[in-house]
Formats: structure tokens, sequence, C-alpha cells
């Protein structure tokens, strides 16, 4: 709407460049920090830290796209805008995933089954109730990711938007979607390993205590 009646359907330079600028720092310091925590002890997958790489790497690379104003600045500004949504729906999943992390770290805390240095895979940081809402945003995200990828590549490929930025963030996007998508596949699949590990020993146990009570 700002767009379309105050901008003259062409976005501003600075208030974009601020926003990029600003992804690059978030992203830096998430990678610096993850790189710590890894040094640390963390078991933090090393995915998570590559994913950052990329994501700093396209926020730089986005800082490059030539989005001054003109007659055809609507046009050039197509791989911005899609490049805008996703970055605004990342940051609605992160919110999310910040949330069930939190609770779900500190809860494991005060069991006792956690360290302050460790790091709650955003994947399985709730319990139950919580995946089924948290998935389903993670999948959907990482859907969208690799569509706006193909959308900047395919306005690059057709002479949309030739820029070299363009073409190199699609890429990017794509990458960052399988491979967030795999390793989420791959949390889920140990996370159930591991809960059906549980339930059998506790079975074991509970078998053990009852004949321990029949024979006495």
């Amino acid at each position: 709407m700002l767009r379309s009646w105050i901008w003259d359907g062409c976005l501003p330079a600075l208030p974009v460049q601020l926003y990029q600028a600003w992804l690059l720092y978030l992203y830096t310091g998430l990678a610096l920090r993850e790189n710590i925590l890894r040094v640390n002890g963390s078991d933090i997958r090393p995915w998570w830290i590559k994913h950052h790489y990329c994501a700093m790497a396209m926020a730089l690379i986005s800082l490059t796209w030539e989005i001054e104003r003109g007659p055809d600045c609507a046009q050039k500004q197509r791989g911005v805008q899609l490049f805008l949504k996703w970055a605004i729906m990342q940051g609605v999943a992160m919110i999310l995933q910040n949330r069930y992390q939190r609770q779900r770290l500190y809860t494991r805390i005060a069991l006792g089954k956690a360290r302050r240095m460790d790091v709650v895979w955003g994947e399985t940081a709730g319990v139950e109730g919580q995946l089924l809402l948290l998935c389903p945003i993670l999948f959907i995200l990482q859907g969208f990711e690799a569509y706006v990828g193909v959308l900047l590549l395919k306005t690059a490929l057709a002479g949309v938007i030739s820029e070299w930025q363009v073409i190199t963030c699609g890429i990017l996007l794509i990458i960052m979607a399988v491979g967030n998508f795999a390793n989420t596949v791959q949390t889920l699949a140990t996370k159930s390993r591991v809960k059906a590990k549980i339930k059998r020993s506790r079975s074991r146990q509970e078998l053990n205590q009852g004949s321990n009570g029949n024979s006495s």
C-alpha cells in the first residue's frame, strides 16, 4: 500500500538497504554466536552455521542491487520485492522458533537434562502440541524459500532482471531451502528414534519391576 500510494509504485532505496544491512548484521552475529557455542561443546548441527553463512552472503549481495527510482524501477525492483517477502516470512518463523526454543530449553535446564551452552534444535523445540504448530510453519517457509529462489531465477533467465545478484540470490535460496528441509526431516527422524528408544527402555523397566514384584 505504501509503495503504491506514497512511493509511486517503487520502493525507496534507503529503507530497503538499511533492512538488508540489518539482515547482514543479524546473520553475522548468529554465525559468530553459534561457532562460539560449538567450540564450547554445543551440539548444534553444522548445517545451521552454513545456512547463516549463505544468508550473510545473500544479504551482502542484495546490498549491491540497483533499486534507485526511475522510469522502470518497478521492473528492476521485482527481485528486491521477492527477497523482502522471503525475509519477512523468515522473521516470523524465527520469532516462533525462538519462543519455543526458550521455553523448551528452560524446562530441560530445570530438569537437569541440559546445560546453558546447549542449543535446542528449532524443529524439536517444543512438546508434541507445539511441534504440530511449528513444523508446518517451517515446511511452508522452506517451500516458500525455494519458490522465491525459482522465481528469481525465472526473472533472470526471462530477461526481466538479468543482474548477477538476482541469479546468485536465487541459487542461494534454493540451496538453503533444500538444506533446511533435509535437516528438518533428519532432526524429526532422530527425535522419533529417541522417543521410541525411551519408550522401549521404560517398558523393559516396568516389566522388570513387575516380575520382581511377583517373585517377592
